[in-house]
């Protein structure tokens, strides 16, 4: 759009709503033009308003700032843009130009008549006070508090290479600033205390400035607080001190939960002087960037209640390394993982860990680099890579006692053998403990999320027993036909693999992490078995054959189905007559 086109569109804004907006000569570079007026709010208080167009407007919405602001408006940035829309939710109607400048400067409006103190002013900074607060701020923190109990308190603060830290305890903030930001508290590193205050429910927001003096940040907090914590915060008023410093953070409850914001105080007197009577102090902005599990889990999406849920994992080679980043991300931060397979280059390709994860001098263990992995990723995440043993599955699970403290078993393993050990195992020991199996397909068929010992209607051999008789057989599910081997080899038979691709072990890991939440929240309450179906082109090609099931369901992008007991399993057999 040019500007001669603009003009029509600025013209039918000053006759439908009474207003007076002309060009302005020397536009800012990014826009095509530029048109000023003024406008008169509820409170008689008048406003001049710049109006800015792109050159692909109206793809993009116009720009709207006030001029001369020099006090805090909701959704008015510090450089006087105010932010009329979520432009990532607006459907434009790009051939109704017109029509959209007078919505944008109806909503300008309305956003510049919200009244300080309203109900609707409170609602609003709080939900962009953050965004707010980081412009202003002159120093930053990073909180690990979980603050929904915290009315009072002083925890400490850790500062290390310009770094600050609160933790509800010292060794809980060094072990962020080792695990998540790489770095070793130094000889220069130091221990403060900062006191975190809450405000009290159904309190207004303070009034919020560039500047913030002692006298109005202690007057807010004496009169919008508990009389429990109003009495403790004049105790810490009536310290005496000369030189002293002090982190504030304040904990304001809102509908989202608790906003934090905060203060670095520092008092340089000559003589000693009551904190609350004291007028000589530097007062800095303090942005808290919240690290806290609450906070983190809630923005991702993930489950608080699943924090101290306890799996075992086993296997985190191609499916199951991404089974463990999942679950993390889900919020369940205690991982055993157990793998005696090391970690070589031709796997990259098809694991969730990446060449950065290959040593030049020795490769290391799975599960180690696993653990290495995700304790940098998430900070409270709890991985035992379980290398206090052999690292053998097979002497892991003779333990039933181990089996029985978690909360779920997953076995990635892709070894039916083993896994039916272990089901016979929480079968004879009556271990009540969920079991996921899941594994692939060759050649990208598909793949299977197995979830049993959830109830007691059957068992994993039940899916591997014979129809007929109590012969165990191949995984009644399959979709390749028996007796096949698909192992290929491309370095002698230690590089023996069955092929799928990367997008496989994800589809399936991705379904079996899906299972493994929802048992653990109690949705899933029945042993199932459930499949993606993929493409046969390749495995066709390749001379191999399909199985019936495949075959009955390939047009079907995935199935579950129950696992009923088979009446020919030899464990469900003997549990029926006990």
């Amino acid at each position: 759009m040019t500007k001669e086109d603009v003009v029509g569109i600025i013209n039918n804004l000053n006759i439908h709503r009474d207003v007076c907006f002309e060009q302005i000569e020397n536009c800012k570079k990014k826009y095509i033009v530029e048109y000023s007026g003024n406008i008169l709010l509820k409170n008689y208080e008048k406003i001049e308003l710049i109006i800015s167009f792109f050159s692909d407007f109206p793809l993009t919405m116009p720009d709207i700032f006030v001029v001369d602001n020099n006090k805090f408006r909701t959704h008015v940035g510090t450089e006087g843009k105010i932010c009329l829309f979520d432009s990532s939710a607006i459907l434009i109607k790009q051939d109704m130009a017109a029509q959209l400048v007078i919505d944008c400067f109806d909503q300008a409006v309305k956003i510049l008549n919200i009244h300080p103190g309203s109900e609707t002013y409170n609602k609003e900074v709080c939900r962009e006070f953050d965004s707010y607060w980081l412009s202003i701020r002159n120093k930053m923190v990073y909180s690990s508090l979980d603050t929904k109990d915290i009315k009072y308190a002083e925890v400490p603060i850790v500062i290390s290479h310009g770094i600050s830290i609160v933790g509800n305890t010292k060794d809980e903030a060094e072990v962020i600033l080792r695990n998540n930001f790489g770095l070793v508290p130094d000889k220069d590193d130091f221990e403060k205390t900062c006191l975190v205050i809450r405000i009290r429910v159904g309190s207004s927001m303070i009034p919020l400035s560039k500047q913030f003096k002692w006298s109005v940040i202690r007057r807010y907090i004496v009169e919008n607080t508990s009389s429990s914590v109003r009495h403790q915060f004049k105790k810490f008023l009536d310290k005496k001190v000369k030189y002293y410093m002090r982190y504030i953070i304040l904990a304001y409850p809102s509908d989202e939960g608790d906003i934090l914001f905060g203060f670095r105080i520092e008092f340089n007197n000559s003589r000693y002087l009551k904190i609350g009577c004291n007028q000589m102090c530097r007062v800095e902005n303090v942005f808290v960037e919240r690290i806290d599990f609450e906070y983190l889990t809630m923005r991702g999406g993930a489950m608080s209640e699943l924090k101290d849920k306890r799996v075992l994992l086993l296997g985190c080679g191609s499916i199951g390394g991404y089974i463990a980043n999942n679950l993390c991300q889900a919020g369940i931060m205690n991982i055993d993982i157990l793998d005696n397979d090391l970690f070589q280059p031709e796997n990259v390709h098809r694991h969730w860990l990446g060449f950065d994860s290959i040593s030049p001098k020795k490769c290391g263990y799975k599960a180690d680099l696993v653990k290495e992995k995700l304790e940098a990723m998430y900070p409270y995440s709890d991985i035992d890579p379980l290398n206090y043993i052999d690292r053998s599955a097979q002497k892991f699970i003779s333990d039933e006692k181990r089996l029985g403290q978690y909360d779920l078993i997953i076995s990635a393993l892709g070894e039916p053998t083993i896994n039916l050990e272990i089901n016979r195992i929480l079968n004879d020991y009556n271990l009540d403990v969920p079991f996921v199996c899941c594994f692939n397909e060759p050649y990208g068929v598909g793949g299977h999320v197995i979830s049993i010992n959830i109830d007691n209607k059957s068992c994993l051999q039940c899916l591997y027993t014979d129809v007929i008789s109590s012969d165990l057989v191949q995984f009644r599910g399959s979709f390749v036909a028996p007796e096949q081997n698909f192992k290929k080899n491309l370095s002698g038979c230690s590089g023996a693999f069955v092929p799928y691709s990367c997008l496989d072990s994800q589809q399936t890991a991705l379904m079996a992490a899906r299972q493994s939440i929802g048992i653990l929240n109690g949705t899933y309450t029945n042993n199932s078995v459930s499949s993606w179906i993929g493409a046969s082109e390749e495995l066709l090609g390749q001379g191999f054959y399909l199985s019936q099931w495949y075959l009955a369901n390939k047009n079907k992008s995935s199935i579950t189905i129950d696992a009923i007991t088979n009446h020919n399993c030899s464990i469900c057999n003997r549990r029926s007559k006990e």
